[in-house]
């Protein structure tokens, strides 16, 4: 662990910040699916600032979260898919009453620079696609989600046969998976909206339509093992501050919950 002081005494079932300010600083530990980690990383620095408590990020993908809590590692908070949260609740892992929703993220669709693509509705977005000479999405069945969901927006807009000849499936880096975009490999790719850009000359076109969208959920909860809790209650309480919101807006993700 890596908190040495006990922070100031809870009033409810969040700490204040203001009560966090006046105790001995606390370094919180966060281990997260690593979607999530630009907008945190961003709220973390000013959180550190105001409360003078310090937070280190350890984002992986989903899948190596789960195998580092399996290994035992301990942290002081974890940020995952909702349905893994879940399973390691009714594994008594967390903290009672903790787990909670955080964020979620859908499908966005990854262009070279200077390409426009009309994704305003259902259909504008199928004729993008079958436009398309080539499209690419993560690959189904690694350590991330992203291709999976890709998949089935692809369902959702009846176009899974439709492309399937077409389709150039991206290796684990995104770097490298986007890279295809941006030197005219590929012309479309499906990815988590906050995964674009990862790569130089690529950018985001936009989500696809809310009908055929579909998200991963993330969930945070606090370790059995934390047995100080009250920074990274307070770290919580932080990103979801109404002020928060712009910092999730722009990394393509939407906070949910309180």
């Amino acid at each position: 662990m890596f908190h040495h002081f006990r922070a100031a005494p809870l009033i409810g079932p969040m700490v204040l910040l203001g009560a966090l300010t006046t105790a001995s600083a606390a370094d919180i530990k966060v281990l997260n699916a690593n979607a999530l980690t630009i907008a945190m990383k961003e709220l973390a620095a000013d959180f550190a600032k105001e409360t003078g408590n310090q937070v280190s990020f350890v984002g992986v993908s989903p899948g190596i979260v789960d195998q580092r809590i399996k290994a035992g590692e301990v942290y002081d908070l974890v940020i995952n898919a909702t349905a893994s949260v879940e399973a390691f609740e009714k594994e008594g892992r967390w903290r009672a009453g903790t787990r909670r929703p955080l964020a979620r993220v859908g499908i966005g669709v990854a262009v070279r620079e200077g390409v426009k693509v009309d994704l305003s509705t259902v259909e504008s977005t199928r004729k993008a696609l079958l436009d398309a000479k080539t499209i690419t999405h993560s690959a189904p069945g690694g350590a991330g989600l992203s291709g999976v969901n890709a998949q089935k927006v692809l369902a959702n807009l009846g176009l899974t046969d439709a492309v399937k000849a077409k389709t150039k499936l991206s290796p684990g880096n995104l770097a490298d998976g986007q890279a295809l975009i941006a030197n005219g490999e590929v012309d479309i790719g499906l990815f988590n909206v906050s995964e674009i850009p990862r790569a130089p000359g690529v950018v985001r076109a936009g989500p696809v339509p809310a009908e055929v969208q579909v998200y991963i959920n993330y969930d945070s909860a606090i370790p059995v093992t934390n047995t100080t809790p009250d920074a990274a209650l307070a770290l919580l309480k932080y990103f979801h501050r109404p002020a928060s919101r712009p910092v999730w807006d722009k990394a393509g993700l939407e906070v949910v919950g309180e």
